[in-house]
C-alpha cells in the first residue's frame, strides 16, 4: 500500500500538475495581454478620430 502512494508514477504526476499550472498561468497572461492590445487599439482609434474631426485644432502628443 505504501508503494502505491509513492510509486514510480509520483514524479510523473507532480510534473503533470506543475505543467497544468504553468499552462493555466500562460493562458491567463495571454488573455491579459490581448485585453491590453485591444485597449491600445481603441485608444489609438479614438485619437485618430479626434484628429480627423478637428484637424489642427487639438494638439495630441502620443
Amino acid at each position: 500500500m505504501v508503494n502505491s502512494v509513492g510509486g514510480a508514477n509520483a514524479p510523473g504526476l507532480a510534473t503533470a500538475l506543475m505543467q497544468a499550472k504553468t499552462d493555466r498561468e500562460n493562458l491567463e497572461v495571454a488573455v491579459i495581454k490581448k485585453g491590453q492590445d485591444i485597449e491600445k487599439e481603441r485608444g489609438e482609434s479614438a485619437v485618430k478620430m479626434i484628429k480627423a474631426t478637428n484637424p489642427g485644432k487639438i494638439d495630441i502628443k502620443v
